[in-house]
């Protein structure tokens, strides 16, 4: 247990809701997760929702950051958009807790954070943003719209993200995605400065 009662609640909180989903998780199995009594809990959480809000929440924090670390370690643009890519592929495949998410759980998960999404792709789309930008000052990308592009780009990937945690990645459809994503990189590319 973590020396911090909200820390180990909201730990104990995102292993419960990962296993179970949301409406099946009860507060008396996150308690005793946690190692604490169920009044705990609702000292520093209003309710079940807010709980399951803060996890939500913190999940991301962790993966924007990661997000965020991924993207740094490239040197070049295009290898920054390749970082970003494999980055929201890797965190859309991984299984929590060791298993696999049963679509139905994923949908009902889903209906408790409809209003956070907007939130956190807009924060992924950002980072995304920031990489283009920096492309078409350093005039490898033409981008007109650095914001739109990265938004709707972001968008494309959430679509893959409910079958990317609900199925095991299949060699064919990683090889396809790949070719396409190269396509999209290469599209970012300024054209040639024709010789004067």
């Amino acid at each position: 247990m973590s020396p911090d009662p909200r820390t180990a609640i909201l730990n104990a909180a995102g292993e419960i809701f990962a296993r179970f989903g949301f409406k099946k998780a009860s507060v008396e199995d996150i308690a005793r997760r946690a190692g604490v009594g169920k009044g705990s809990i609702y000292l520093h959480f209003e309710n079940k929702e807010a709980l399951f809000e803060a996890v939500v929440r913190k999940s991301h924090e962790q993966s924007l950051s990661e997000l965020k670390a991924s993207v740094r370690r490239a040197a070049t643009p295009e290898a920054q958009v390749r970082a970003f890519i494999r980055c929201k592929m890797e965190q859309h495949s991984r299984a929590p807790v060791g298993q696999r998410i049963e679509m139905s759980t994923l949908f009902e998960l889903g209906t408790q954070v409809t209003h956070l999404v907007p939130q956190m792709l807009e924060m992924d789309a950002a980072v995304l943003a920031h990489v283009l930008d920096e492309g078409v000052a350093q005039g490898v990308f033409a981008v007109a719209s650095s914001q739109q592009v990265a938004r709707g780009f972001v968008e494309l990937l959430m679509l893959l993200a409910p079958r990317m945690m609900t199925q095991e990645p299949d060699a064919r459809v990683t090889e396809a995605l790949d070719a396409s994503f190269e396509v999209f990189i290469r599209g970012l590319a300024a054209p040639p400065v024709p010789p004067r």
